[in-house]
């Protein structure tokens, strides 16, 4: 990439050094013509090339016209190369005065300045000057009618830098030609003015009257720093039955067709992604055996994902479903080695079977474990809440006695807003995992933590996928209440905010995500059903069908008692989790196995602020 950049500076160089030679020439030519110069004037000037070219790369180097970007020229920019034309052309002036030995026309001078800066600005906007040329010529020059194909009717949101790049390549931009009929912004100081010959409109609240007016065929977000309620805003706007809203990713990419993108779900949450110490992270890792129980599971596939981009040692799946076990190992194998070797290795299991684990830990010996293994469905957990002990209780009671008996360094469990006063046999199982987890961390050398987070956009049991299904099948789409509201991270960032907080964990904690603005169901309902090209209400209709046993309208993250403390991470928080004057009669209850009866209650007796339906005891 340094090489690339230092050949373009050396062709800017050369050309800047032959214009400013041609200008001087030109000019003598002018003034010959006008003034009768003497033409002899042609030879010194050729005599004097080589300081006609120090003192130009002098001059633009010194101004730093080479270190501008032009593919946004701005105010500075312009003063930079006039700046430097200007000083190049007094210098080569003032050293024709000391080889004739007396003073030409000053304007002389004046007009090649002129000559050499309208050269050195056109060498570097020649794709502005392109692109103004095709447009217009595209108005006058009538193609034929069996080479004419219809272009993309495009409306552009934002007329900043990225929009200006974005019209200069906007032929790049793979597929049907594009026709860029306006362009909306919020700065109303820009409206009215023009950018690259486009217009700037008006606002985004025109944006129904101009699909309407102009028969827009797309229209593209081109401000990558957006907030999601500007874009949920924008695509609630736009009929979705006329056009498609499409984002401008970025502008690093050198192929240009690669930068637009489809608006996906995530794009439409009110909050942003948060940025990770990855070098802390990088530290932790590093040569490191990393075993993730629930491997095959949404969290689980994608911390294995993330766990390759830094230097680990080996990273051990284990999971009870062996295609999902099979498909994650391969796909992980295909794209990352280790020295030649496998980083991945995949163990079918189940952390309800103690045997299993204690068979996977001695051959593996990993130093750092992530359990993600779990029961997260709500309504099925209802329904066999014995399954629910079993695999979210004793499970994790297993995995956690397997980790200290191994001398496991690190063990962080994965948990769930829904542990938080739980009204659901799902919720009040995870919190029971989290007491026997944090009580585990006073048991031996291995460090336990817990990482707490709502819902996860697209995981297994997820109402996104069901609302999809139910849009391909013509509707209706079906939501619980429509003031039911929750927490919801991309899986992606969940996984990156385990990581993290797995790395600043000193054992005993209790790290809280920050999840944001909780999120109406009905409107992530709505969104999904615009981003599908369909109308809410019109063409898919949305069905209130009332709260599952064991839901709530709204979830919690932080149980009264626990207080909460900032960490170096602004989207991570570490609550102080309350003293359990059960946890050892929980894990005798556990190794012992009793007959538990009702399970509701046995789960109450652990877990006191769990309010469950009295019918369903």
């Amino acid at each position: 990439m340094r090489l690339r950049a230092t050949l373009k500076t050396v062709i800017f160089m050369f050309f800047d050094c032959l214009f400013c030679w041609l200008s001087w020439i030109g000019s003598v030519f002018v003034f010959t013509y006008l003034f009768a110069t003497d033409y002899s004037l042609i030879l010194t000037i050729n005599q004097q090339a080589w300081i006609i070219a120090v003192a130009c790369v002098l001059f633009y180097t010194i101004c730093g016209v080479y270190k501008s970007l032009w593919q946004h020229p701005g105010v500075g920019s312009m003063i930079r190369i006039a700046a430097a034309a200007l000083l190049s052309s007094f210098s080569i002036y003032v050293a024709l005065r000391i080889q004739l030995g007396f003073w030409q026309n000053p304007g002389l001078g004046m007009m090649a300045f002129y000559f050499s800066l309208t050269l050195s600005i056109a060498l570097r906007l020649h794709k502005v000057i392109r692109t103004t040329v095709v447009q217009y010529s595209r108005r006058f020059l009538k193609m034929p009618q069996e080479l004419q194909v219809e272009p993309v009717r495009t409306l552009l949101i934002g007329a900043g830098d990225s929009a200006s790049a974005f019209l200069l390549n906007s032929s790049q931009h793979g597929g049907r030609p594009r026709k860029i009929l306006g362009i909306l912004d919020k700065d109303h100081r820009k409206h009215g003015y023009h950018l690259h010959g486009v217009s700037v409109l008006g606002n985004c609240d025109q944006i129904p009257k101009l699909v309407q007016e102009l028969n827009i065929d797309e229209i593209i977000i081109t401000v990558p720093s957006m907030k999601n309620e500007d874009v949920r805003h924008i695509v609630r706007l736009t009929p979705v039955n006329r056009c498609k809203v499409r984002l401008l990713a970025g502008l690093s990419s050198d192929k240009a067709s690669d930068k637009l993108r489809d608006i996906n779900i995530g794009d439409l949450l009110g909050r942003k992604e948060a940025d990770l110490d990855e070098a802390v992270i990088a530290a932790w890792l590093k040569d490191k055996t990393v075993m993730v129980t629930g491997g095959g599971g949404s969290i689980g596939s994608e911390i294995c994902r993330q766990l390759l981009a830094y230097n680990v040692k080996k990273i051990v799946i284990f999971d009870i479903s062996e295609n999902n076990l099979y498909n994650l190992k391969e796909e992980l194998k295909i794209n990352f080695k280790n020295d030649g070797r496998y980083k991945v290795a995949g163990r079918v299991g189940s952390v309800q079977n103690m045997t299993r684990l204690n068979e996977v830990f001695q051959e593996f010996k990993p130093q750092i474990v992530f359990h993600a293994a779990a029961y997260k469905h709500v309504p099925l957990m209802e329904e066999c809440p014995r399954l629910a002990i079993e695999n979210n209780v004793l499970g994790t009671y297993n995995a956690a006695r397997a980790a200290c008996r191994h001398n496991v360094e690190r063990f962080v469990m994965i948990s769930t807003d829904k542990a938080v006063n739980p009204t659901n046999v799902m919720g009040a199982s995870k919190r029971m995992a989290e007491i026997l987890t944090l009580g585990m961390n006073r048991q031996g050398g291995t460090e336990f933590v817990c990482v707490r987070f709502g819902n996860v956009l697209d995981s297994n049991g997820s109402v996104i996928p069901l609302f999809r299904r139910q849009i391909e099948a013509g509707g209706p789409v079906t939501v619980t209440h429509p003031d039911i509201i929750r927490y919801f991270m991309t899986i992606s960032e969940a996984a990156r905010l385990v990581l993290d907080a797995g790395a600043m964990a000193a054992g005993g904690e209790i790290f809280i995500l920050d999840m944001g603005e909780q999120v109406r169901i009905a409107d992530l309902a709505e969104n999904l059903i615009r981003m599908a090209g369909l109308t809410p209400g019109v063409d898919i209709k949305i069905e209130y069908i009332g709260l599952r046993p064991g839901e709530k309208l709204y979830e919690e993250l932080l149980l009264n008692e626990e207080g909460l403390a900032k960490t170096q991470n602004d989207k991570i928080f570490v609550a102080r989790p309350p003293q359990s004057p059960n946890l050892a009669l929980l894990m005798s209850s556990l190794e012992d196995e009793p007959d538990r009866g009702d399970i509701r209650k046995f789960l109450k007796q652990f877990v006191p602020e769990y309010q469950h339906d009295e019918s369903l005891a």
